[in-house]
């Protein structure tokens, strides 16, 4: 289901300054999509500018391999045409002076080829991570009710505790996490149990906004051992940061 104005009519209907709350809300959700598309098309233009730089230095190197072997082996004829010791000496001198200037050039090659694999490598992540944040999004979407302001908490809790690779299925790159879930069935499954369900909006909730951020009067301890709650704890970090440090306090956490 799209998370658009009709469908967040319904959410909120009967609620006081339902109008402001939807605008809020699709504001806060164009944001998140048009970053999310920005930052995918600015990885892909800087993931094909550091392959261009990398096949530059390669032909660099593979030409001044070139020119140092066309080099060595006019010094060897020269060298083996020496008509004294003398000049042989001389020509080998060379021969060295030119192994060990081609080995500085390729040393300095070859760190620059290796910083910008690395940072090419790091952009390639970084690519990966938007491409996993567009699936969430994208199953976040289907969902439809999820409350916007406990989406980001959603999102850490639901990557802190299922890993995803990125793997060739049926010849199309897809997210493949535990037996062999996608990041929306994941979600779908997470969002269907008791814990997942305080991320969803409820029309009947009572006493208050759907999707309202109080925290509830007799909290079970999140922080301690036997009641430990990550999500809890990240809900309450976010929304009440004083009563979050008390109770992890109180845990001796």
């Amino acid at each position: 289901m799209a998370l658009d104005k009709e469908f967040l009519t319904g959410v909120f209907e009967g609620i006081e300054g339902a109008d402001d709350r939807i605008e809020k809300v699709l504001k806060e959700y164009e944001a998140d999509t048009t970053g999310l598309k920005v930052n995918k098309d600015n990885v892909i233009k800087e993931s094909r500018e550091y392959k261009e730089k990398l096949d530059k230095i390669t032909q660099e190197r593979d030409a001044e391999k070139s020119t140092f072997q066309k080099r060595i082996d006019e010094l060897e004829k020269q060298v083996k045409a020496a008509g004294s010791d003398e000049t042989k000496a001389f020509y080998e001198a060379e021969i060295k002076k030119t192994q060990e200037m081609y080995a500085s050039q390729l040393s300095d090659t070859d760190k620059r080829f290796t910083e910008l694999e690395a940072e090419k490598l790091q952009i390639y992540a970084e690519y990966v991570n938007v491409l996993k944040e567009t699936e969430f999004e994208k199953a976040a979407e289907k969902i439809g009710n999820i409350d916007p302001a406990k989406k980001a908490i959603l999102r850490d809790v639901f990557f802190a505790r299922n890993h995803f690779d990125f793997t060739t299925v049926e010849g199309q790159k897809k997210f493949i996490g535990k037996d062999y879930k996608s990041v929306n069935d994941t979600l779908q499954a997470f969002i269907a149990t008791d814990e997942g369900k305080t991320f969803v909006l409820s029309r009947d909730s009572g006493g208050g906004a759907p999707g309202s951020t109080s925290t509830k009067t007799n909290i079970v301890n999140p922080f301690k051992k036997e009641t430990f709650n990550l999500t809890d704890q990240m809900i309450l970090i976010k929304e009440n940061p004083t009563l979050a440090a008390q109770l992890k306090s109180q845990a001796g956490a």
